[in-house]
């Protein structure tokens, strides 16, 4: 009964997207007017904070959430000013943890400092190789700030979301504008797009293996299914030749030849070993037609030659037949 009562209790689902996470959140819009790019004020478990609205959660069940946090109401320009000003306060949080990052010489690099819309909470987003005991600087934030402090230790993909940057392609890093969530992505996905593994070249700004190898994954796979694989032996018209490389997206292969020749071809050029005995067979079977027009073709010209030489003897033949019958005068 009481999950009935939630669900009709929940309004609207909306996305909403906080400066300093690239997670988006589910809140309840309520009956409030807002819409994709208005900045709104919501409550969360730290308090209360200035968040984008996304868009619509539209197909997302409310049974299969938890609490749902509501959106209070539109943010109005004294809240985007008192957000300014919070941002502002940051860089002070921020460069007074790092002097005592440097005094207690900890393994630590700090990456951001967020805090609550109603100043209740800071929150220091750290990296490290391995976990830090990091009470003595907490003891020391506190001290300074008389407010709640939490550490939290972060991945170098979540840092990089967290600050954002520009990708090797040239655009804006994919987890920073718009993934909702880090893709499993792994070496053998590089495999299959047959792209070079050089660490430079398939890693991101985070050190990590970029996330985008996994937006063709799956069309790389099913296409690769059909593709025979580098070094294994396929059926051309050339005969029995083995495959060098092949161009999963266009479907074509490069192979070598018995004769040691490199090729191209496309997959559709693939042939059994039927079909190649056969296209043998027909070969052969025109080669032995040919052969046999080109003995004929011989043999009408033996003929001709013959003919041509048997001519002129017989005119003469009958030159000197008709001067022997011609009488004397």
């Amino acid at each position: 009964m009481e999950e009935t009562i939630e669900e009709t209790n929940v309004k609207r689902l909306v996305w909403v997207k906080f400066i300093s996470t690239p997670t988006p959140y589910i809140f309840d819009g309520k009956d409030l007017d807002v819409k994709r790019d208005d900045m709104v004020l919501v409550d969360t478990e730290m308090g209360q904070s200035i968040g984008k609205i996304l868009g619509d959660a539209s197909g997302v069940n409310p049974k299969d959430l938890g609490e749902i946090k509501p959106v209070l109401r539109k943010a109005t320009e004294a809240d985007l000013k008192k957000m300014e000003q919070i941002i502002k306060e940051g860089d002070t949080y921020f460069n007074f943890c790092i002097e005592k990052i440097k005094e207690r010489a900890l393994p630590m690099k700090l990456s951001k400092v967020d805090q609550a819309f109603d100043k209740s909470k800071v929150t220091f987003y750290f990296t490290a190789e391995a976990r830090v005991d990091f009470r003595d600087l907490l003891k020391d934030l506190v001290e300074k700030f008389k407010t709640r402090i939490e550490l939290r230790q972060i991945g170098s993909r979540l840092e990089a979301a967290m600050l954002g940057g520009i990708g090797s392609c040239g655009k804006e890093l994919c987890c920073a504008k718009f993934l909702q969530n880090f893709h499993r992505v792994s070496v053998k996905m590089a495999k299959d797009q047959n792209l070079n593994l050089n660490p430079n070249k398939i890693s991101g700004v985070c050190g990590k293996l970029k996330c985008c190898l996994a937006y063709e994954e799956e069309a790389y796979s099913d296409l690769g299914d059909s593709m025979p694989k580098p070094g294994k032996s396929v059926y051309l018209e050339q005969g029995k030749c083995t495959v060098v490389s092949v161009n999963v997206m266009a479907q074509t292969l490069v192979a070598k030849t018995p004769d040691k020749r490199f090729i191209n071809a496309s997959l559709s050029e693939i042939i059994t070993e039927e079909e190649f005995l056969h296209l043998q067979e027909k070969a052969e079977d025109a080669r032995t037609k040919m052969h046999e027009q080109k003995k004929q073709e011989q043999k009408k010209q033996e003929t001709v030659k013959e003919n041509a030489q048997v001519a002129p003897e017989r005119r003469s033949s009958r030159k000197r037949r008709r001067r022997k019958g011609k009488p004397h005068e």
